[in-house]
């Protein structure tokens, strides 16, 4: 899930822990576009499988993805609603995400439905491909309206 705040690893070197509103849809179905506020601590220790980790890309975009591996020098990353997936450096991983708030209510990442919610997630790959298809469908049929709609209403 790429974001657009200047520098978000500047903000947890100065204080610890930063919330923000992600853009993308990416990390859909967790966490909706640009919907729900984020809690991100810095990284003090190596991930693990499934933490959603906060980390720069070498071409400079702040990402919000989930860790699937552990590497010798990193992690495997994936968004929840893709399917390909990337290698990370260590030392480009700086924050982990803590909770959300879904509405009003903050869910801590720790929660027993949260972790279930995930393990069920990943836990059909096939299931999760067709949910996914259809998610991605709906997504650029949304789209297309949307160019659509600005084109009338331009020129009327």
């Amino acid at each position: 899930m790429q974001t657009n705040y200047s520098d978000y690893k500047t903000e947890l070197e100065k204080n610890g822990v930063i919330a923000f509103v992600p853009g993308g849809n990416s990390m859909w179905p967790t966490l909706k576009n640009r919907k729900q506020s984020v809690i991100v601590k810095t990284k003090t220790e190596r991930l693990k499988r499934f933490d959603v980790a906060l980390y720069l890309r070498p071409e400079g975009a702040f990402v919000l993805h989930r860790v699937m591996e552990k590497t010798d020098n990193g992690y495997i990353m994936c968004g929840d609603s893709q399917l390909t997936k990337e290698s990370v450096k260590e030392e480009n991983v700086f924050g982990v995400m803590i909770g959300f708030y879904r509405g009003e209510k903050y869910i801590e990442v720790t929660d027993p439905d949260y972790i279930k919610e995930v393990e069920t997630w990943y836990g059909n790959e096939k299931r999760r491909k067709r949910v996914l298809k259809n998610f991605h469908f709906r997504q650029r049929v949304k789209n297309k309206l949307k160019r659509i709609a600005k084109k009338i209403f331009r020129k009327g």
